[in-house]
C-alpha cells in the first residue's frame, strides 16, 4: 500500500509539474518581460540580462524564498487559467452556432462543402461516361475531388466549425447506419466494450483535451503579444500547432467512436435484451434508443 501510494503521489507532482508549473512558469516570464521590456526594447538582449540580474541582486533569503513561493503560485495560476480556458474552447468548438456572426461562418463553410461535392459529381459522371476507354485517367481526378469535399466536412456542413461538424457528422452517421441516438447510447457502449477499445478511446480524448490546452496557451501568450512582440510568434506557433492536433485528435476519436458502435453495437442489444440475431440494424437501433430514453417505441 506503501508503495502504491509512493508512486501516485509521484505520478501527481509529474503531471502538475508538466500540465501546470513549468508552461505557467514560461508564460510568467514571458508576461514579466513584457513589462519590464515592452515593445521598445523587445529584442534587446543587453536589457534582458540586466533583469535577470536585477532580481535576486540586495535581497535577503527570506526575500528571496517569497520570490520563489511567488513565483510557484502565479505559475500555477497561469496553469489553472490555461485549463480553464481550454475547457471553454471545447465547449465553443463544438458550438452550434446559430446566431451572427457564427452563423455567417457556417453558411460560407456550407457554400465551399457544395461546390467541392458539385465539383466531385462532374468528375464521376466524366468518369462514367470515360469508363470503357480512359477510366484509369479519370479516377484519380474524381478521388481527389472526393477527398477535397470530405475535408471540408463528411456531411454538409451544419456547425460553424470542423470539428463541430465532425461530430455532428459521427452522430449522423451511426443513426443512419443503426438507428442509434449516440447521445443516449454511447455511455453503455462504453460499458460493453473491451478494455484495449476503452483504452485507445481515453488515449484519443487525452489527446484531444492536450490540443486544446495547446490552443489556450496561445491565446495567454497572444494577450502578452500585445505589450512584448516576441510572444506574438510563440502565440502563433502554439495555435496553429494546437488546431493542427485538435482536428487530427477528433478525427481519430471520431473514427474510434464509429469503429466502437460498429463492433459492439450488437452486444450492446444482447446486453439490454433486445432481440439481435444476426447484425444490428436501423430497427433495432430505434428500439434501443427508445429503450434508453425511457420511452414507449413508435409503431
Amino acid at each position: 500500500m506503501t508503495g502504491f501510494l509512493e508512486q501516485l503521489s509521484v505520478k501527481i507532482v509529474d503531471r502538475w509539474l508538466a500540465n501546470l508549473l513549468v508552461p505557467g512558469l514560461l508564460w510568467l516570464c514571458c508576461a514579466v518581460l513584457a513589462v519590464r521590456l515592452g515593445w521598445a526594447h523587445a529584442v534587446d538582449l543587453r536589457a534582458a540580462e540586466a533583469l535577470v540580474r536585477e532580481l535576486p541582486a540586495g535581497r535577503s533569503a527570506g526575500q528571496a524564498l517569497l520570490l520563489v513561493a511567488a513565483a510557484l503560485f502565479g505559475s500555477a495560476v497561469a496553469g489553472l487559467a490555461a485549463l480553464g480556458l481550454a475547457a471553454a474552447l471545447r465547449r465553443a468548438w463544438t458550438w452550434p452556432g446559430t446566431t451572427v456572426p457564427v452563423r455567417w461562418l457556417r453558411q460560407w463553410r456550407g457554400r465551399r462543402w457544395h461546390a467541392a461535392d458539385r465539383d466531385a459529381v462532374r468528375h464521376r459522371i466524366t468518369a462514367l461516361n470515360a469508363v470503357e476507354d480512359s477510366a484509369t485517367t479519370v479516377g484519380p481526378e474524381y478521388g481527389d475531388a472526393m477527398a477535397r469535399r470530405d475535408s471540408i466536412s463528411l456531411e454538409p456542413p451544419e456547425r460553424p466549425t470542423w470539428i463541430a461538424d465532425r461530430w455532428f457528422a459521427a452522430g449522423l452517421r451511426i443513426r443512419r447506419a443503426y438507428g442509434l441516438d449516440l447521445t443516449v447510447a454511447w455511455p453503455r457502449l462504453w460499458l460493453v466494450a473491451p478494455e484495449a477499445t476503452r483504452s485507445d478511446l481515453t488515449v484519443a480524448q487525452a489527446a484531444y483535451q492536450k490540443s486544446s490546452v495547446t490552443v489556450a496557451w496561445a491565446i495567454l501568450y497572444g494577450v502578452v503579444g500585445l505589450f512584448w512582440g516576441p510572444a506574438l510568434l510563440i502565440a502563433v506557433c502554439l495555435a496553429v500547432t494546437g488546431i493542427l492536433r485538435a482536428r487530427e485528435a477528433t478525427g481519430n476519436l471520431c473514427e474510434l467512436v464509429e469503429s466502437t458502435c460498429d463492433l459492439y453495437g450488437p452486444s450492446l442489444a444482447v446486453q439490454l435484451k433486445v432481440p439481435c440475431p444476426d447484425r444490428l440494424t436501423p430497427e433495432i437501433g430505434r428500439e434501443i434508443t427508445a429503450q434508453l430514453r425511457r420511452k414507449d417505441i413508435p409503431g
